[in-house]
């Protein structure tokens, strides 16, 4: 992270390409909270679009109540945390392709609750001149310097993954996530790290959602629809899913491909669809696994790098 921001502080600081790259730090968080909920608790939800509007609009009410930058921010992480927990209750006997379909349930009705709830949503769901982040009582106007604080954000957030991969817990959750029966007669708590898994990557999707608003300054319910979610699964899977930098690289490879194949927007749903196909037929582990096998490839042929 610190060699990624290193060298995007030079393409923020010329304003190019400042606005995409905080569409992508913040596509990033919120398809590393949904690769806590997929790849490390092993439940597929399409509840992560519903979670960012939650806390966007959460972050916006507070704000319009007087509450300061990171205290909204915060409302917003524990509204989310506490709605996750409310929807995977209620959903939990629901395994699989039925817990997936609750979830889009309940995003699809909070799509339509959100733009009714003029009190909590605004008018058609839509709400203007939300204040900018504030930082040690700086207040980031600029794509450049919400690219910062995005930027740390992000950084926390992946050390974090990595302390949980490399923690005892890990071998636990491999073992929920590929032999659920089998975990449940060893003793291990499946039912409290799935809960776990599914809070914590949904209210990543919380945190990601009320930054978005304050960067931007507004909210809309349609910037958070099916669409969206979709694209954060197809995130993940294109990234791969071994490894929670696919993350990283499929939020770039989402962000990206619409701004380099601009003329062939009419299109990209099916370029998505044949890209996906490939990857899942050819780099079943996604663009990363690709990185590898190319990597490894190359240490094969090159005679200077084989092992004596």
């Amino acid at each position: 992270m610190i060699i990624l921001a290193a060298i995007s502080s030079q393409t923020v600081s010329t304003g190019s390409s400042a606005n995409l790259l905080n569409l992508w730090l913040v596509y990033s968080i919120a398809a590393l909270g949904f690769y806590w909920i997929f790849a490390l608790g092993g439940r597929f939800a399409f509840s992560q679009t519903f979670m960012m509007a939650l806390g966007g609009y959460t972050t916006a009410f507070f704000d319009r109540n007087g509450v300061g930058f990171l205290g909204c921010v915060l409302a917003a992480v524990v509204v989310t945390a506490v709605a996750a927990f409310v929807i995977a209750t209620v959903l939990w006997r629901a395994e699989h392709f039925y817990f997936a379909l609750g979830t889009l349930a309940v995003t699809e009705i909070g799509v339509v609750v959100f733009g009714k709830t003029s009190p909590f949503t605004g008018t058609n769901g839509n709400i203007t001149g939300i204040g900018y982040p504030v930082v040690l009582g700086r207040e980031l106007r600029t794509d450049g310097e919400v690219f910062w604080l995005l930027t740390a954000v992000l950084a926390a957030l992946v050390l974090l993954t990595i302390w949980v991969k490399r923690s005892p817990v890990a071998r636990d959750l491999t073992a929920v996530r590929e032999m659920t029966t089998v975990s449940k007669t060893l003793g291990v708590p499946v039912d409290a790290l799935r809960m776990t898994t599914f809070v914590t990557g949904s209210a990543v999707g919380g945190l990601a959602g009320a930054l978005i608003t304050h960067w931007q300054g507004f909210i809309g319910v349609d910037s958070f629809g099916l669409n969206l979610g979709i694209g954060l699964f197809l995130m993940v899977i294109l990234g791969g899913l071994a490894s929670h930098w696919g993350a990283l690289i499929g939020a770039a490879f989402y962000v990206a491909v619409p701004e380099l194949l601009s003329g062939l927007q009419q299109y990209m749903s099916i370029l998505y669809g044949v890209l996906l196909l490939v990857i899942i037929l050819i780099f079943p582990s996604g663009l990363i696994g690709m990185f590898d096998t190319l990597a490894r490839r190359r240490r094969v042929n090159d005679p200077g790098t084989a092992p004596s």
